[in-house]
């Protein structure tokens, strides 16, 4: 169970780290081309992190 709650922390942390890159390239240049993949790997971790928490309850 421990082991869980700390590959779920990394996973957590990476995901964030993301989030604040892809926000960043956004607000630094709005108009200009972005990484989509990126983005629906971000979008897909989180949702993917939400079903595992739904399952634990």
């Amino acid at each position: 169970m421990k082991n869980k709650k700390i590959i779920r922390g990394i996973i957590l942390t990476i995901l964030l780290i993301c989030t604040a890159f892809l926000i960043y390239s956004i607000v630094i240049d709005p108009l200009g081309e972005h990484d989509i993949m990126l983005a629906l790997a971000v979008t897909a971790g989180f949702i993917a992190l939400g079903q595992d928490k739904e399952k634990e309850r």
